[in-house]
């Protein structure tokens, strides 16, 4: 903690624009900026504000974007391509599911394999050494 906190202040000393104060404020506000994180942090919330269109992710504790930013109404759904995401009526369809049962049984494939060569690997020759059929 020491370590950190003279680091802090020695990156801070850096930023000298004008007076004592200006430094000062700088200091405050970046530890109250950092305690209020820690704060929201610690209570299971983001480390910031999350704005209009995203949403906070507990589990990393950032601000994700919502589908269509949230702007879907009722009886609407959000169409996500890769150049763009709309809003289309009805409900939600695609192919999602409810896996049923508690393993995966993936279907076994041999593995194609071409049979061994017996005269080495292949030989490339350039078109200008070709010979011409006979």
């Amino acid at each position: 903690m020491g370590r950190s906190s003279l680091l802090a202040l020695i990156a801070l000393a850096g930023c000298i624009t004008g007076s004592s104060n200006t430094l000062a404020g700088a200091a405050v506000m970046t530890a109250a900026g950092l305690g209020a994180a820690a704060a929201s942090r610690a209570s299971g919330g983001c480390v910031a504000i999350c704005t209009n269109g995203t949403a906070c992710n507990p589990r990393t504790g950032l601000c994700e974007i919502l589908p269509c930013r949230g702007q879907c109404g009722t009886g609407e759904h959000c169409e996500q391509t890769f150049t763009e995401s709309k809003c289309v009526p009805g409900p939600e369809t695609g192919v999602t599911s409810v896996a049923k049962g508690d393993s995966t049984k993936i279907p076994v494939v041999m593995p194609v394999s071409t049979p061994p060569s017996s005269s080495g690997p292949p030989v490339i020759v350039p078109k200008a050494d070709e010979s011409t059929p006979k």
